[in-house]
């Protein structure tokens, strides 16, 4: 299994590709860690800094054609704040538009994708989920975070529904 992990400087990849690795090669995890490829910023990242930059994109496309080959990719979400000044892009590029650029040429080039969001042990999980989700295993139990408790929507019984995000919205006084 391939996957991906893309994301705008400072949305927290690189340490979430560390954690997956770390999940996977752990072996009380009972992963076959022999089957799994876990790659920090592929090609495609790099060729979408390029073509925002320097308006070129002739790369995004042959990048994107190399990034078919992965089986899954996490993009990582904008919900962790960026540190200025630590990321060779920051200054010129504003992390909104890597992200929504990345997200366009994912969708154009057909690619499925999974965001995720949290901070911690929870944006871990959410990887997690994902992954297991990708691989048909919906109802086999992550072992990360035992003490997190498992969510349901009352109308669908899906746990991965938008329900609960916009029931906040539709409440009188909230606006």
């Amino acid at each position: 299994m391939k996957i991906a992990v893309l994301g705008a400087q400072g949305s927290g990849k690189t340490q979430l590709a560390h954690e997956l690795t770390q999940h996977f090669f752990d072996p009380l995890a009972g992963e076959d860690a022999a089957n799994v490829v876990i790659a920090d910023a592929p090609p495609l990242m790099a060729a979408i800094y390029v073509d925002l930059a320097h308006d070129d994109p002739k790369r995004c496309e042959a990048a994107l054609a190399e990034h078919k080959t992965y089986d899954l990719t996490l993009v990582t979400g904008l919900d962790i704040p960026c540190r200025g000044g630590q990321h060779r892009h920051s200054e010129s590029i504003s992390r909104e538009a890597v992200d929504a650029r990345l997200r366009v040429m994912l969708t154009r080039g057909h690619v499925d994708y999974a965001v995720i969001y949290g901070q911690g042990l929870a944006r871990l999980q959410t990887a997690l989920k994902a992954i297991s989700s990708w691989r048909g295993d919906r109802n086999e139990p992550i072992a990360v975070g035992a003490n997190l408790r498992p969510w349901s929507c009352e109308k669908c019984s899906d746990p991965e529904c938008e329900h609960r995000l916009f029931t906040g919205l539709l409440k009188p006084g909230k606006r």
